[in-house]
């Protein structure tokens, strides 16, 4: 089965990533002023090593970090996946030079090392960029991207909203009132009406075909703003019979005013 890669797509969500403006100590307001912005802060680790004679080596690896924060719970599931159990700046900084270390020792003996005789550039790149901080909701994108010996670069996005005013990581049925089926319907509709999607109908029928006959799956990956409820999809996770890179689709609260849940939407504003 034919299989492409729509690259552009992917370069500018790539690439998007290192443009974020990083978030210093911002002084911590609460419900009282509207806007119950959390305090953060970030713990940066940036090194380059040459690990042969032909491959050099970037690491790049930044964490947010929440001075304000003891709950050790919920900071647990706010990084969750990382083995860290001190959550202070000193802790942070400290788990990303073991994870550095961990890096180039993986890399150093990578089997693909010895093949290499040109001069390359390998990299291991992590990030935690915030997207949202208002109404005591606070959404994390988590980003990993690396390259190793002749692959392309393989990149990864996560993304979370966590619930500060109730210390938990919230989920879509705390925002929506629906069923995943019906959730189903709204994305691949939204999905269909994407200029990409346009153009592969226009250019591309077998693919159009291919991607129009798919049960369209519900991503975990959500995040939201004032306007919109945005759904992140990674390559391959919406069909693995036509690869369209990563992509992010966009679902208005004009149009899910019917399935917003009241406290949800009182919370943020939204009429």
């Amino acid at each position: 089965m034919m299989k492409k890669t729509y690259f552009l797509y992917a370069f500018i969500l790539l690439t998007s990533i290192f443009a974020c403006k990083e978030f210093g100590n911002e002084k911590k307001n609460t419900d009282k002023n509207g806007f119950g912005r959390i305090s953060i802060d970030s713990v940066i680790e940036e090194d380059t090593v040459k690990i042969s004679d032909s491959v050099v080596l970037r690491y790049s690896s930044k964490l947010l970090w929440f001075p304000n924060l003891d709950n050790k719970n919920f900071l647990a599931e706010i990084y969750s996946g990382k083995e860290i159990s001190d959550f202070s700046r000193n802790g942070l900084q400290a788990y990303l030079k073991k994870e550095k270390q961990s890096v180039y020792d993986r890399m150093k003996n990578s089997g693909g090392l010895s093949h290499v005789k040109q001069q390359q550039q390998w990299s291991y790149i992590s990030q935690m960029n915030v997207r949202m901080n208002r109404n005591n909701y606070v959404s994390i994108q988590y980003y990993t991207s690396q390259f190793e010996a002749e692959h392309r670069v393989q990149y990864h996005y996560v993304e979370k909203v966590f619930d500060f005013k109730n210390q938990k990581k919230l989920d879509l049925s705390d925002v929506l009132v629906l069923s995943e089926e019906t959730i189903s319907k709204i994305l691949k509709l939204s999905f269909e009406k994407t200029t990409m999607m346009q153009q592969i109908k226009t250019y591309d029928r077998e693919a159009y075909k291919i991607l129009s006959a798919i049960t369209f799956p519900v991503t975990r990956n959500f995040y939201f703003d004032d306007s919109n409820l945005y759904f992140h999809y990674n390559m391959n996770e919406i069909s693995h019979d036509y690869d369209i890179g990563d992509i992010i689709l966009t679902i208005s609260w004009e149009d899910m005013k019917e399935y917003i849940k009241p406290d949800f939407a009182r919370r943020m504003k939204i009429n």
